[in-house]
């Protein structure tokens, strides 16, 4: 049934929009299958340099260039374009990345930046590719072609992860960050095909946005609106939790897989398995969840499933229920939370989608991880020998303030309360 609809769908597009759907495709293909690979290098080289407690600090000091970046990206979007700041910031993602092949066990710094670096750089690829998709896709075709464009993405990560999954003890971990040339290749011939057939979307960005707009400015855009607040509280509260819950799974793989390819290949099979259910999420579970529940108890469902997991891990700490709970967060993350949080952005203006949305999805992405340092290094101060159970807690202390937002916002999931709330 839903694939027919997918398919009646697609077939009353024009050749335009078809190019179009299949380009974003791709590049959300390319995008997660570099992220797939880089991510559990990163992670593992990150901890051979400085072990898993230090994951706070790195999360921390990261927060002033994460905020540096998107306030170069909101300033320069309008100057040059979506394509030409793509290019851009490609450019320094695949040089930098070749570079970080051969040169990252030889400067102690360097895996601390790399790891500030890639968490950055894959948000603002997909903040380019999503600002675009928002901006040409029409709100009544959200429903089926936004879970059909993350399962193509978690495709992509699927087949990214089989690389450190298989090959990360024959060749190397740090081989492995070359993979981003011949994908970010692909990804650019991919995103100027996007561009050509997005009607004109530079021209809508510099109509709809300002000019002279700041870092400031896009603060109060936030600031002004109860739905972007709410976006921005609920990314929060999704990525503070996944990051105790990465902190606490680190913990745990550090200890029982001490040499570095071992732990890589271990994280990439592991990632393996995870972008397995993710991808059933985005092409069956999406579609079930919405028609059955809706969008309002499928949002409030997200943060009660994870709820329970950070429960069973409080009352049972063991490898085993870390590893689910990490995976379920991080399928829910990049699946079914992500969906219903980008239809949220639909109705929005440009300068929201574009500016706002840069701030919530770039800076916020990463910036939440602040708050989760703050957890993590009070306890590690206090409770030294039981922060990891203890971390449960607060993600259930959190999971409850995010369902609380979630119901201050219910009008916007539902038309008909939103229309008489706008006539009253």
């Amino acid at each position: 049934m839903i694939i027919d609809r997918i398919r009646t769908e697609i077939a009353s597009f024009s050749s335009k929009e078809k190019l179009f759907l299949f380009a974003a495709m791709l590049c959300s293909f390319f995008i997660s299958a570099d992220y797939a690979i880089i991510r559990p290098v990163s992670n593992s080289l990150f901890i051979q340099s400085y072990g898993a407690k230090a994951f706070p600090y790195a999360w921390l000091l990261s927060i002033p260039f994460n905020l540096a970046v998107v306030a170069l990206y909101n300033k320069y979007l309008t100057k040059l374009g979506c394509f030409k700041i793509f290019v851009v910031i490609a450019g320094v993602v695949t040089l930098g990345n070749c570079m970080a092949a051969t040169q990252i066990s030889s400067y102690k710094a360097l895996p601390f930046l790399f790891y500030a670096w890639k968490d950055v750089y894959v948000m603002l690829m997909f903040q380019l590719l999503w600002s675009v998709i928002h901006s040409t896709v029409e709100l009544g075709r959200a429903r089926y072609l936004y879970g059909l464009l993350f399962g193509i993405g978690a495709i992509g990560g699927l087949c990214g992860s089989l690389v450190p999954g298989f090959l990360a003890v024959k060749m190397g971990s740090e081989s492995l960050l070359f993979s981003t040339l011949p994908l970010y290749l692909l990804l650019g011939m991919s995103y100027h095909l996007l561009i050509k057939n997005s009607g004109s979307v530079d021209k809508k960005v510099d109509e709809g946005m300002n000019k002279s707009s700041s870092l400031r400015d896009s603060f109060k855009l936030i600031a002004n609106s109860k739905l972007l607040l709410a976006i921005l509280c609920m990314v929060t509260f999704m990525q503070v939790t996944a990051t105790i819950t990465d902190f606490q799974f680190n913990s745990y793989l550090e200890k029982l897989y001490p040499e570095k390819d071992l732990r890589t290949q271990y994280f990439g099979r592991l990632l393996s398995f995870g972008n397995l259910l993710t991808m059933s999420f985005q092409f069956i579970g999406i579609y079930v969840f919405i028609r059955f529940l809706g969008k309002f108890k499928t949002h409030l469902m997200v943060p009660a499933v994870l709820c329970l997991n950070g429960l069973a891990f409080a009352l049972y700490p063991v490898f085993g229920v870390i590893s689910y709970a990490f995976l379920t967060i991080k399928c829910f993350d990049f699946s079914l939370f992500n969906v219903i949080k980008e239809m949220l952005y639909i109705p929005l203006k440009t300068e929201e989608k574009f500016r706002a949305k840069a701030l919530i999805d770039v800076f916020m992405y990463r910036g939440a991880k602040v708050f989760a340092s703050f957890f993590v290094l009070f306890l590690q101060l206090f409770f030294a020998n039981s922060v990891v159970s203890l971390l449960s807690w607060v993600n259930v202390a959190i999971f409850a303030l995010w369902c609380f937002v979630v119901a201050s916002i219910r009008e916007h999931y539902y038309p008909e309360l939103q229309a008489a709330k706008s006539l009253a």
